[in-house]
Protein backbone atom coordinates (compact mmCIF):
# COMPACT_ATOMS: atom_id res chain seq x y z
CA UNK A 1 0.00 0.00 0.00
CA UNK A 2 1.07 3.55 -0.65
CA UNK A 3 2.73 5.47 2.33
CA UNK A 4 0.74 8.21 1.03
CA UNK A 5 -2.32 6.26 1.37
CA UNK A 6 -3.50 7.69 4.97
CA UNK A 7 -6.23 6.97 7.02
CA UNK A 8 -9.15 9.50 6.23
CA UNK A 9 -9.45 12.27 9.23
CA UNK A 10 -13.57 11.93 9.23
CA UNK A 11 -15.18 14.93 11.18
CA UNK A 12 -18.21 13.71 12.68
CA UNK A 13 -20.45 16.55 13.22
CA UNK A 14 -23.25 16.07 16.31
CA UNK A 15 -25.90 18.90 16.13
CA UNK A 16 -29.22 17.10 17.56
CA UNK A 17 -30.41 18.41 20.76
CA UNK A 18 -31.99 15.66 23.24
CA UNK A 19 -35.42 16.64 22.69
CA UNK A 20 -35.25 15.95 19.23
CA UNK A 21 -36.05 12.51 20.58
CA UNK A 22 -35.96 9.80 17.90
CA UNK A 23 -33.48 12.47 15.67
CA UNK A 24 -31.12 12.34 18.49
CA UNK A 25 -30.75 8.74 18.97
CA UNK A 26 -30.67 8.22 15.70
CA UNK A 27 -27.74 10.34 15.15
CA UNK A 28 -26.19 8.96 18.28
CA UNK A 29 -26.61 5.63 16.33
CA UNK A 30 -25.05 6.74 13.66
CA UNK A 31 -21.93 8.63 15.69
CA UNK A 32 -21.35 5.10 17.20
CA UNK A 33 -21.59 3.42 13.79
CA UNK A 34 -18.22 5.34 13.06
CA UNK A 35 -16.36 3.41 16.29
CA UNK A 36 -16.31 0.32 14.29
CA UNK A 37 -14.72 1.38 11.42
CA UNK A 38 -10.77 0.32 11.11
CA UNK A 39 -8.28 2.83 12.42
CA UNK A 40 -6.12 1.88 9.57
CA UNK A 41 -8.97 3.54 7.10
CA UNK A 42 -10.34 6.42 9.52
CA UNK A 43 -9.13 9.00 11.56
CA UNK A 44 -12.42 10.29 13.34
CA UNK A 45 -13.02 13.64 14.98
CA UNK A 46 -16.44 14.27 16.61
CA UNK A 47 -17.68 17.81 16.64
CA UNK A 48 -20.83 19.17 18.72
CA UNK A 49 -22.34 23.08 18.98
CA UNK A 50 -23.93 22.02 21.89
CA UNK A 51 -22.21 21.87 24.86
CA UNK A 52 -25.19 19.74 26.93
CA UNK A 53 -23.99 17.09 24.52
CA UNK A 54 -20.19 17.20 25.56
CA UNK A 55 -20.92 14.93 28.61
CA UNK A 56 -23.87 12.77 27.00
CA UNK A 57 -21.65 11.47 24.23
CA UNK A 58 -18.61 10.77 26.74
CA UNK A 59 -21.11 8.45 28.24
CA UNK A 60 -20.90 6.65 25.15
CA UNK A 61 -17.17 6.67 24.19
CA UNK A 62 -17.19 10.03 22.22
CA UNK A 63 -15.25 12.63 23.42
CA UNK A 64 -15.97 15.73 21.28
CA UNK A 65 -15.16 19.15 20.42
CA UNK A 66 -17.22 21.89 20.51
CA UNK A 67 -17.91 24.26 18.02
CA UNK A 68 -18.40 27.89 18.97
CA UNK A 69 -19.52 30.12 16.38
CA UNK A 70 -20.60 33.80 17.02
CA UNK A 71 -24.30 34.94 16.46
CA UNK A 72 -22.57 37.65 14.13
CA UNK A 73 -20.27 35.01 12.07
CA UNK A 74 -23.68 32.87 11.23
CA UNK A 75 -25.10 36.06 9.52
CA UNK A 76 -22.08 36.30 7.44
CA UNK A 77 -22.22 32.04 6.80
CA UNK A 78 -25.89 33.14 5.32
CA UNK A 79 -24.89 36.17 3.75
CA UNK A 80 -22.22 33.81 1.79
CA UNK A 81 -24.60 31.53 1.27
CA UNK A 82 -26.24 34.11 -0.83
CA UNK A 83 -23.02 34.02 -3.29
CA UNK A 84 -23.89 33.30 -7.00
CA UNK A 85 -20.73 32.66 -9.17
CA UNK A 86 -17.44 31.69 -8.43
CA UNK A 87 -15.91 35.36 -9.58
CA UNK A 88 -17.82 37.04 -6.45
CA UNK A 89 -16.92 33.82 -3.96
CA UNK A 90 -13.41 34.53 -5.03
CA UNK A 91 -13.21 37.72 -4.11
CA UNK A 92 -14.96 37.05 -0.72
CA UNK A 93 -12.37 34.64 -0.37
CA UNK A 94 -9.69 37.33 0.00
CA UNK A 95 -10.61 38.67 2.47
CA UNK A 96 -12.27 35.40 4.32
CA UNK A 97 -10.40 31.89 3.21
CA UNK A 98 -13.34 29.81 4.45
CA UNK A 99 -16.44 29.98 6.21
CA UNK A 100 -16.57 29.78 9.95
CA UNK A 101 -17.12 26.21 10.35
CA UNK A 102 -15.35 25.29 7.15
CA UNK A 103 -12.34 27.01 9.30
CA UNK A 104 -12.72 25.18 12.33
CA UNK A 105 -12.62 21.83 10.18
CA UNK A 106 -9.51 23.08 8.00
CA UNK A 107 -7.84 23.69 11.50
CA UNK A 108 -8.16 20.31 12.56
CA UNK A 109 -6.85 18.72 9.28
CA UNK A 110 -10.02 17.22 8.26
CA UNK A 111 -10.45 15.60 4.82
CA UNK A 112 -14.42 14.67 4.69
CA UNK A 113 -17.23 16.06 7.00
CA UNK A 114 -20.10 13.59 8.15
CA UNK A 115 -23.53 15.30 8.68
CA UNK A 116 -25.35 12.69 11.37
CA UNK A 117 -28.33 14.19 10.85
CA UNK A 118 -30.53 16.19 8.36
CA UNK A 119 -28.71 19.66 8.78
CA UNK A 120 -28.02 22.63 6.86
CA UNK A 121 -24.40 23.55 7.61
CA UNK A 122 -22.74 21.30 5.05
CA UNK A 123 -24.14 24.09 2.70
CA UNK A 124 -21.38 25.80 4.22
CA UNK A 125 -18.45 23.76 2.98
CA UNK A 126 -17.00 25.20 0.20
CA UNK A 127 -13.82 23.16 -0.13
CA UNK A 128 -14.25 20.09 2.20
CA UNK A 129 -15.93 17.57 0.69
CA UNK A 130 -19.17 15.33 2.77
CA UNK A 131 -21.73 12.75 3.53
CA UNK A 132 -25.39 13.86 4.07
CA UNK A 133 -27.47 12.29 5.91
CA UNK A 134 -31.63 12.15 4.62
CA UNK A 135 -33.95 10.87 7.30
CA UNK A 136 -37.01 11.38 5.48
CA UNK A 137 -38.37 13.68 2.51
CA UNK A 138 -42.47 14.10 4.40
CA UNK A 139 -42.41 17.62 3.47
CA UNK A 140 -42.91 16.74 0.36
CA UNK A 141 -44.94 13.21 1.25
CA UNK A 142 -47.42 14.92 3.18
CA UNK A 143 -47.23 18.81 2.87
CA UNK A 144 -50.50 19.30 4.91
CA UNK A 145 -49.45 19.20 8.16
CA UNK A 146 -48.78 22.08 9.48
CA UNK A 147 -45.03 21.69 10.86
CA UNK A 148 -43.72 21.63 7.16
CA UNK A 149 -46.13 23.78 5.56
CA UNK A 150 -46.18 27.20 8.05
CA UNK A 151 -43.40 29.23 8.52
CA UNK A 152 -41.46 28.29 4.87
CA UNK A 153 -40.28 25.16 6.70
CA UNK A 154 -41.41 23.22 3.48
CA UNK A 155 -39.39 25.95 1.29
CA UNK A 156 -36.09 26.44 3.74
CA UNK A 157 -36.02 22.69 3.77
CA UNK A 158 -36.35 22.09 0.29
CA UNK A 159 -33.66 24.28 -0.27
CA UNK A 160 -31.24 22.94 1.95
CA UNK A 161 -31.80 19.79 -0.01
CA UNK A 162 -31.35 21.60 -3.32
CA UNK A 163 -28.29 22.88 -2.52
CA UNK A 164 -26.34 20.22 -0.79
CA UNK A 165 -27.41 17.02 -2.02
CA UNK A 166 -25.88 17.41 -5.87
CA UNK A 167 -22.38 18.13 -4.05
CA UNK A 168 -22.58 15.31 -1.51
CA UNK A 169 -19.80 12.35 -1.85
CA UNK A 170 -22.45 9.89 -0.62
CA UNK A 171 -25.96 10.85 0.98
CA UNK A 172 -27.19 7.92 3.53
CA UNK A 173 -31.05 6.84 3.70
CA UNK A 174 -33.07 4.96 6.07
CA UNK A 175 -34.82 2.44 2.97
CA UNK A 176 -35.20 1.78 -0.50
CA UNK A 177 -38.39 4.00 -0.74
CA UNK A 178 -35.80 6.69 0.90
CA UNK A 179 -32.99 6.17 -2.09
CA UNK A 180 -36.16 5.95 -4.38
CA UNK A 181 -37.18 9.60 -2.97
CA UNK A 182 -34.23 10.83 -2.74
CA UNK A 183 -33.17 10.00 -6.64
CA UNK A 184 -36.53 11.16 -8.58
CA UNK A 185 -36.87 13.97 -5.95
CA UNK A 186 -33.31 15.70 -6.65
CA UNK A 187 -31.76 14.25 -9.41
CA UNK A 188 -29.01 12.34 -7.33
CA UNK A 189 -27.36 9.55 -8.79
CA UNK A 190 -28.50 6.33 -7.62
CA UNK A 191 -25.05 5.23 -6.99
CA UNK A 192 -24.00 7.68 -4.51
CA UNK A 193 -27.29 7.02 -2.32
CA UNK A 194 -27.03 4.58 0.00
CA UNK A 195 -29.27 2.80 2.49
CA UNK A 196 -28.32 2.10 6.56
CA UNK A 197 -31.37 1.25 8.06
CA UNK A 198 -32.39 3.21 11.23
CA UNK A 199 -31.21 1.34 14.38
CA UNK A 200 -33.23 0.62 17.95
CA UNK A 201 -32.20 3.30 20.63
CA UNK A 202 -29.11 2.29 22.21
CA UNK A 203 -31.26 2.76 25.61
CA UNK A 204 -33.88 -0.04 24.11
CA UNK A 205 -30.55 -2.59 22.72
CA UNK A 206 -29.24 -3.03 26.05
CA UNK A 207 -29.71 -6.00 28.11
CA UNK A 208 -32.35 -6.56 30.70
CA UNK A 209 -31.73 -4.68 34.08
CA UNK A 210 -29.76 -6.72 36.74
CA UNK A 211 -32.00 -8.69 39.34
CA UNK A 212 -30.67 -6.11 41.86
CA UNK A 213 -32.21 -3.48 40.17
CA UNK A 214 -35.73 -2.33 40.80
CA UNK A 215 -37.67 -1.42 37.52
CA UNK A 216 -39.88 1.90 37.36
CA UNK A 217 -43.30 0.45 38.21
CA UNK A 218 -45.39 2.78 35.37
CA UNK A 219 -48.89 2.15 36.64
CA UNK A 220 -47.71 3.42 40.11
CA UNK A 221 -45.78 6.01 38.96
CA UNK A 222 -48.34 7.48 36.48
CA UNK A 223 -51.47 6.28 38.37
CA UNK A 224 -52.60 4.58 35.38
CA UNK A 225 -55.93 2.77 36.46
CA UNK A 226 -55.92 1.04 32.95
CA UNK A 227 -53.81 -1.44 31.05
CA UNK A 228 -52.16 1.18 28.40
CA UNK A 229 -51.20 1.16 24.98
CA UNK A 230 -47.64 3.30 24.41
CA UNK A 231 -46.49 5.91 21.69
CA UNK A 232 -43.22 7.53 22.03
CA UNK A 233 -43.45 10.62 19.74
CA UNK A 234 -42.89 14.27 19.21
CA UNK A 235 -46.19 16.03 19.96
CA UNK A 236 -46.14 17.21 16.25
CA UNK A 237 -49.63 16.82 14.23
CA UNK A 238 -47.91 14.32 11.84
CA UNK A 239 -47.71 11.92 15.06
CA UNK A 240 -51.51 11.73 14.66
CA UNK A 241 -52.18 10.88 18.64
CA UNK A 242 -55.77 11.80 17.56
CA UNK A 243 -56.07 8.69 15.57
CA UNK A 244 -55.19 6.58 18.78
CA UNK A 245 -57.55 8.81 20.96
CA UNK A 246 -60.52 7.96 18.82
CA UNK A 247 -59.24 4.13 18.30
CA UNK A 248 -59.50 3.76 22.03
CA UNK A 249 -62.96 5.38 21.96
CA UNK A 250 -64.00 2.86 19.28
CA UNK A 251 -62.21 -0.34 21.17
CA UNK A 252 -64.72 0.96 24.23
CA UNK A 253 -67.62 1.41 22.50
CA UNK A 254 -67.68 -1.48 20.49
CA UNK A 255 -66.14 -4.11 22.12
CA UNK A 256 -66.59 -2.80 25.77
CA UNK A 257 -62.55 -2.94 26.29
CA UNK A 258 -61.19 0.71 28.29
CA UNK A 259 -57.24 0.53 27.88
CA UNK A 260 -55.18 3.82 28.44
CA UNK A 261 -52.41 5.31 26.84
CA UNK A 262 -48.73 7.15 27.90
CA UNK A 263 -47.67 9.47 25.54
CA UNK A 264 -44.23 10.60 25.83
CA UNK A 265 -42.44 13.08 24.09
CA UNK A 266 -41.63 16.79 23.44
CA UNK A 267 -44.53 19.32 22.92
CA UNK A 268 -44.23 20.48 19.35
CA UNK A 269 -47.42 22.94 19.72
CA UNK A 270 -49.94 20.66 19.56
CA UNK A 271 -50.00 19.75 23.85
CA UNK A 272 -53.06 21.97 24.01
CA UNK A 273 -55.30 20.84 21.32
CA UNK A 274 -54.23 17.17 22.52
CA UNK A 275 -55.24 18.00 26.09
CA UNK A 276 -58.41 19.42 25.20
CA UNK A 277 -59.31 16.72 22.88
CA UNK A 278 -58.61 14.12 25.54
CA UNK A 279 -60.68 16.32 28.02
CA UNK A 280 -63.56 16.22 25.31
CA UNK A 281 -63.36 12.57 25.65
CA UNK A 282 -63.91 12.21 29.40
CA UNK A 283 -60.45 10.47 28.70
CA UNK A 284 -58.08 12.31 31.34
CA UNK A 285 -58.22 9.08 33.67
CA UNK A 286 -57.09 7.12 31.04
CA UNK A 287 -54.43 9.24 29.54
CA UNK A 288 -50.91 10.42 30.05
CA UNK A 289 -48.35 12.92 28.94
CA UNK A 290 -45.34 12.39 30.33
CA UNK A 291 -43.16 14.22 28.36
CA UNK A 292 -39.38 13.41 28.01
CA UNK A 293 -38.09 10.43 30.32
CA UNK A 294 -35.00 9.28 31.14
CA UNK A 295 -33.52 6.35 28.87
CA UNK A 296 -33.59 4.11 31.43
CA UNK A 297 -37.26 4.13 31.99
CA UNK A 298 -38.28 4.04 28.00
CA UNK A 299 -37.83 0.30 28.48
CA UNK A 300 -40.19 0.11 31.01
CA UNK A 301 -42.74 2.14 28.89
CA UNK A 302 -42.09 -0.36 26.81
CA UNK A 303 -42.48 -3.78 28.48
CA UNK A 304 -45.05 -3.00 30.54
CA UNK A 305 -47.46 -1.84 27.98
CA UNK A 306 -49.94 -3.98 26.17
CA UNK A 307 -48.68 -2.64 22.82
CA UNK A 308 -46.15 0.25 21.20
CA UNK A 309 -49.37 2.22 18.66
CA UNK A 310 -47.70 4.44 16.43
CA UNK A 311 -50.11 5.29 13.87
CA UNK A 312 -47.71 8.20 12.16
CA UNK A 313 -47.79 9.27 8.78
CA UNK A 314 -44.49 10.38 8.46
CA UNK A 315 -41.94 7.31 7.79
CA UNK A 316 -40.50 5.95 5.26
CA UNK A 317 -39.06 4.49 8.72
CA UNK A 318 -39.10 4.65 12.52
CA UNK A 319 -37.00 4.34 15.55
CA UNK A 320 -40.29 2.93 17.95
CA UNK A 321 -41.17 -0.27 15.94
CA UNK A 322 -37.11 -1.37 16.67
CA UNK A 323 -37.44 -0.86 19.60
CA UNK A 324 -40.47 -2.56 20.33
CA UNK A 325 -39.41 -5.86 18.57
CA UNK A 326 -36.12 -5.23 20.93
CA UNK A 327 -37.56 -5.36 23.84
CA UNK A 328 -40.63 -8.15 23.10
CA UNK A 329 -43.46 -5.91 22.63
CA UNK A 330 -46.05 -6.01 19.96
CA UNK A 331 -46.54 -3.30 17.09
CA UNK A 332 -49.17 -1.38 15.93
CA UNK A 333 -48.55 0.36 12.81
CA UNK A 334 -49.44 2.68 10.04
CA UNK A 335 -50.44 0.98 6.56
CA UNK A 336 -48.14 2.81 4.59
CA UNK A 337 -46.11 2.73 1.86
CA UNK A 338 -42.52 2.30 3.58
CA UNK A 339 -43.95 1.67 7.01
CA UNK A 340 -45.75 -1.31 6.09
CA UNK A 341 -42.11 -2.16 4.57
CA UNK A 342 -40.07 -1.36 7.59
CA UNK A 343 -42.40 -4.37 9.61
CA UNK A 344 -42.89 -6.63 7.12
CA UNK A 345 -45.08 -9.51 8.81
CA UNK A 346 -44.16 -7.95 12.13
CA UNK A 347 -46.96 -5.84 12.88
CA UNK A 348 -50.69 -5.28 13.21
CA UNK A 349 -51.45 -2.16 10.16
CA UNK A 350 -53.69 0.37 10.83
CA UNK A 351 -55.85 2.08 8.55
CA UNK A 352 -55.24 5.70 9.42
CA UNK A 353 -59.10 6.39 7.73
CA UNK A 354 -60.65 3.99 10.13
CA UNK A 355 -59.88 3.92 14.23
CA UNK A 356 -61.91 0.84 14.36
CA UNK A 357 -59.08 -0.96 12.46
CA UNK A 358 -56.82 -0.49 15.89
CA UNK A 359 -59.74 -0.79 18.00
CA UNK A 360 -60.15 -4.03 16.10
CA UNK A 361 -56.37 -5.21 16.45
CA UNK A 362 -56.23 -4.13 20.17
CA UNK A 363 -59.29 -6.40 20.59
CA UNK A 364 -57.80 -9.43 19.25
CA UNK A 365 -54.31 -8.99 21.01
CA UNK A 366 -56.04 -8.68 24.16
CA UNK A 367 -58.17 -11.96 23.99
CA UNK A 368 -55.51 -14.08 22.05
CA UNK A 369 -53.01 -14.29 23.71
CA UNK A 370 -51.09 -16.49 21.06
CA UNK A 371 -51.44 -13.74 19.07
CA UNK A 372 -49.09 -11.76 21.28
CA UNK A 373 -46.70 -14.42 20.94
CA UNK A 374 -46.90 -14.68 17.31
CA UNK A 375 -46.10 -11.23 17.33
CA UNK A 376 -43.11 -10.48 19.43
CA UNK A 377 -41.32 -13.81 18.01
CA UNK A 378 -42.22 -11.88 14.25
CA UNK A 379 -40.73 -8.68 15.89
CA UNK A 380 -37.84 -11.03 17.27
CA UNK A 381 -36.90 -12.59 12.99
CA UNK A 382 -37.54 -8.97 11.73
CA UNK A 383 -34.79 -7.66 13.91
CA UNK A 384 -32.57 -9.84 13.32
CA UNK A 385 -33.05 -9.45 9.70
CA UNK A 386 -32.26 -5.66 9.88
CA UNK A 387 -29.30 -6.42 12.02
CA UNK A 388 -27.79 -8.32 9.29
CA UNK A 389 -26.98 -5.78 6.94
CA UNK A 390 -23.76 -4.73 7.26
CA UNK A 391 -24.17 -0.48 7.92
CA UNK A 392 -20.43 -0.13 9.07
CA UNK A 393 -19.81 -2.08 5.91
CA UNK A 394 -21.19 0.39 3.72
CA UNK A 395 -19.77 3.51 5.44
CA UNK A 396 -16.68 1.82 5.27
CA UNK A 397 -16.69 1.59 1.61
CA UNK A 398 -17.60 5.08 0.97
CA UNK A 399 -14.62 5.49 2.79
CA UNK A 400 -12.51 3.30 0.92
CA UNK A 401 -13.59 4.73 -2.05
CA UNK A 402 -13.23 8.66 -0.78
CA UNK A 403 -9.48 8.30 -0.18
CA UNK A 404 -8.60 6.57 -3.41
CA UNK A 405 -9.70 9.84 -4.90
CA UNK A 406 -8.75 12.00 -2.52
CA UNK A 407 -4.97 11.47 -2.94
CA UNK A 408 -5.22 12.51 -6.69
CA UNK A 409 -4.95 16.31 -4.99
CA UNK A 410 -2.58 18.53 -2.42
Amino acid sequence: MSSELRPVRLAVVFDQQICAGGGYQQALNSALLTLELPSSLVEVVFFTNLSENIETLLHYGIKAELIKISTLSKALAYLRRLIVGPRLLRAVKKFQRYSPIEKILVNHRIDLAFAVSPSSWPRDLEDINYICTVWDLSHRDDPEFPEVRSGNHFEERDKNYRAMLPRAIAVLVDSELGRRNVVRRYGIDRERVHVIPFQAAFATRKPNPAPSCTPTDVTSKYNMKFPYVFYPAQLWAHKNHVYLLEGLRVLNERYGISLGAIFSGGDQGNLAYLQSYVHTMNFNDRVRFVGFVDNEEIPELYRQSVALVMPSYFGPTNLPPLEAFSLGVPVLYSDKAGLRDQVGAAALLLDLKDPGSMAFHLKQLVEDPQLRMRLIEAGKQRLRYFESMDSAGILKRILEDFRWRRLTWK
